[in-house]
């Protein structure tokens, strides 16, 4: 059928010479004059005719695809293939260039290039067109004088108090999106004093070209409401918040109104304290109006769990020539209980670190069972109960590869919607919300080597603003309880200390902070970051101080314990960067660099507790490897079991395209990195990181992927080569000049991912 698509181009063309019309094959533009990238690249974004689309190679697939169908008239396949999959071929039309020179121009000006020409020409052979396009910008404008004209001095007060953060300023380029951003600045400055009805119909901008120096003269114009009316400040004056019932309430009389001391609260018998719309309300009657205020109250009611529908009426009016403003609140409640069952099927790639590694992956299936309890206190508390169980295949075992490993675990977090013992800092209107959760889960693992058992407790406060979220945990306790079931793995713990720290009990005491970054919402343009900092995590500390400070003695090992468990002492720094460019609707290239450091020392000055240590390989990280399979540094030893370090350093880059009608999408990558121990150990050569030689023990790997892209889940298909192992001698770690058939089947490394690695 493909080959009988391809031959079917002789039939559209001649179908065309036949018509006279001609076959729109795409256009082509040149830019002379000032130009500028942020002009250059996006100005095809204003043809207004597009060519029929191409797939793998084939020029115009979907377009053949209609014709072959029409050739089948109303049979299944025909009308399969012409209504389903196929394009009406695209005839050029003289209407669309002339309106596509016109947006071009249109669009120019918007960049400050005012005077633009654009010519085009038309190229036609074997009935296929190609529109050419030649666009000479011109000079571009600059901003020579900006004025502001108000008739109101105390708008124009304001104005300039606060002109340090104007965004139209001289010198600049005149660009109309920047004006329009100015216009919005400057109705939000206005109604966070108060002016409730200020709008952006009373700000208007004139711009003088009439200079000869390619500089313009820029005024800023505010109105009056009216030609002998100035606009007015709004106090806040009452506010009623009534809870709608989720019942039938024919013949209901409500008499029940709260009268708190910032509202009138009419709860209709829902039992939620009042005390918590007060901590999240920021209308106070006989404060000036400030939408700032009147946006986070959305927000931050919108954000607690009981609420499904939110809505606020402002009503502004007039009173003993004041202007007030009342508000009036309805919450429709969420439901209280539900839960939420969902099956697993379980494939992945990685190599459990303590049993028979396999090149074929671990399968097997798994269940979760959440239950909600929302306002679990009348408080607007949100109880999460989490159970999940898994049964898996790991590795052969006597030739079976039957599911021979479970783990069941249990999650329970309360989540508080203010920080407990710091009720200031929620009144701050400045934070999206503010949140404490309180978490606490058990986790049992089992396989053929070992059992392992986890309880983790612990507090995390949360304070998200709009583009930036931080996070603190000033307590939590994990502790880790193993049992070694094999004697083969026995027997390589008792020779081998780096694998008898990662199987010995452990406690953790500690806590954390750090912070989350994107611009990806407020970003104009077509590149965005994101960055994730885990500041600091200490741990150990206060133990340690403890034991000193009542003079407690060391056990046999010359540490301390807790209840006959050595506890970890340990810092640790983890940063996540990402950089995404993208080219064009189709096109983007994504760069991330992570760096992670973590210093034990005192009670366990040796080694990170296993759960604390870094690791590279597998779906998310160096794709060529699988998980845990490389490193430390350019250590490697036959058997070798521990491939984990205290330092790492990876790098990432990945260019992503469509492929086909935007659900298949393509990538091309390269990974490159490594983990290291932070200290140097004889019996390990070349673990340790140093700087005169960390850059040769990067691992490098490439590859390419695709993606089934259906909106709500993306399915990620990764196939990956390594390119520089540093677990090879060093003149040998160039793996790539091994490069032949045999070598690729044997090197080859499949990734299954959900979602973008990063």
């Amino acid at each position: 059928m493909l080959l009988a698509l391809v031959l079917n181009a002789c039939n559209i063309t001649k179908q065309l010479r036949d018509s006279q019309q001609l076959l729109y094959n795409g256009s082509t533009i040149k830019v002379e004059g000032e130009t500028r990238n942020d002009v250059i690249n996006p100005i095809g974004d204003n043809l207004k005719q597009k060519p029929n689309k191409r797939f793998i190679g084939i020029t115009k697939l979907k377009m053949r695809m209609y014709y072959f169908g029409s050739k089948h008239g109303d049979s299944k396949i025909g009308v399969y293939m012409r209504d389903k999959y196929g394009e009406l071929p695209v005839i050029l039309d003289t209407a669309f260039i002339e309106s596509s020179v016109k947006a071009m121009k249109g669009y120019l000006k918007s960049r400050g290039f005012y005077y633009p020409t654009i010519n085009y020409d038309i190229k036609s052979r074997r009935q296929r067109a190609t529109v050419q396009y030649s666009i000479n910008t011109g000079h571009v404008y600059h901003i020579g004088s900006y004025q502001i004209n108000c008739a109101d001095k105390k708008l124009y007060d304001i104005l300039i108090a606060n002109e340090k953060d104007a965004l139209v300023m001289r010198g600049n380029r005149l660009k109309q999106d920047v004006l329009l951003d100015e216009q919005k600045r400057i109705v939000t400055l206005l109604r966070n004093y108060g002016y409730y009805t200020f709008s952006p119909e009373f700000i208007s901008f004139d711009v003088d070209t009439a200079n000869n120096n390619w500089n313009v003269n820029v005024s800023l114009n505010v109105l009056n409401k009216g030609i002998f009316e100035v606009h007015k400040v709004h106090i806040n004056k009452n506010v009623y918040i009534n809870i709608e019932p989720n019942y039938d309430v024919n013949g209901f009389k409500n008499i029940d109104t709260i009268k708190a001391p910032s509202f009138y609260y009419m709860p209709n018998r829902f039992k939620l304290n009042y005390k918590v719309l007060e901590q999240n309300m920021f209308l106070t009657p006989g404060n000036v109006f400030n939408q700032e205020e009147l946006t986070s109250t959305y927000n931050r009611l919108g954000d607690l769990s009981v609420f499904r529908y939110i809505n606020i009426t402002p009503k502004p009016y007039l009173q003993n020539d004041t202007q007030y403003i009342d508000y009036y609140l309805k919450l429709s409640p969420n439901v209280k209980y539900d839960y939420v069952i969902e099956p697993q099927a379980i494939y992945s790639d990685q190599n459990n670190t303590f049993t028979n590694q396999s090149s074929t992956g671990n399968y097997g299936v798994a269940g979760i069972l959440q239950f909600n309890n929302r306002n679990t206190f009348a408080n607007a508390e949100l109880l999460k109960l989490t159970y999940r169980s898994s049964f898996e295949a790991q590795g052969k075992v006597n030739g079976s590869r039957w599911f021979n490993a479970t783990e069941q675990s249990l999650t329970a977090s309360l989540t508080f919607p203010r920080l407990l013992l710091f009720p200031k800092i929620d009144k701050n209107y400045r934070f999206v919300n503010t949140k404490s959760i309180l978490t606490t889960s058990g986790i049992y693992e089992l396989n053929t080597n070992f059992e392992r058992r986890v309880f983790t407790s612990g507090i995390i406060y949360q304070l998200n603003k709009k583009y930036i979220s931080f996070y603190i945990t000033p307590f939590e306790v994990s502790y880790t309880r193993n049992t070694v079931n094999s004697d083969t793995l026995q027997s390589l713990i008792n020779k081998d200390i780096y694998l008898f720290s990662m199987f010995s009990n452990n406690l953790i005491l500690g806590g954390r902070f750090g912070f989350t970054y994107s611009n990806k919402a407020k970003s104009k343009s077509n590149k965005h970051v994101f960055l994730r900092w885990d500041v600091l995590e200490l741990s150990g500390n206060t133990a340690t101080a403890l034991n000193k400070l009542f003079d407690r003695p060391f056990n046999e090992t010359n540490t301390y314990n807790i209840l006959g468990v050595n506890y970890s002492q340990f810092a640790k720094t983890a940063l996540d960067f990402r950089y995404n460019i993208k080219q064009d609707e189709n096109n983007a290239t994504v760069f991330r660099i992570f760096a992670g450091v973590g210093i034990p020392y005192g009670n366990s000055p040796r080694f990170l507790p296993f759960e604390r240590r870094f690791w590279v390989g597998g779906a998310n990280s160096l794709r060529a490897w699988l998980p845990r399979s490389l490193g430390p540094g350019g250590y490697y030893e036959f058997g070798q079991i521990d491939f984990s370090g205290d330092v790492k350093l990876e790098f990432n880059a990945e260019f992503r395209f469509n492929m086909y009608n935007r659900w298949l999408e393509g990538a091309v990558f390269v990974d490159a990195g490594n983990v290291w121990m932070a200290n140097k150990d004889d019996k390990r050569p070349l673990a340790n990181f140093e700087f005169n030689r960390f850059a040769k023990e990067l691992g490098i790997g490439s590859g390419f992927g695709t993606r089934l892209n259906f909106d709500i889940i993306l399915v990620r298909l990764d196939f990956a080569i390594p390119l520089h192992d540093p677990s090879y001698n060093v003149g040998s770690r160039w793996v790539i000049t091994n490069f032949d058939q045999d070598w690729l089947f044997n090197n080859i490394n499949f990734n299954f991912g959900i979602g973008y690695p990063f």
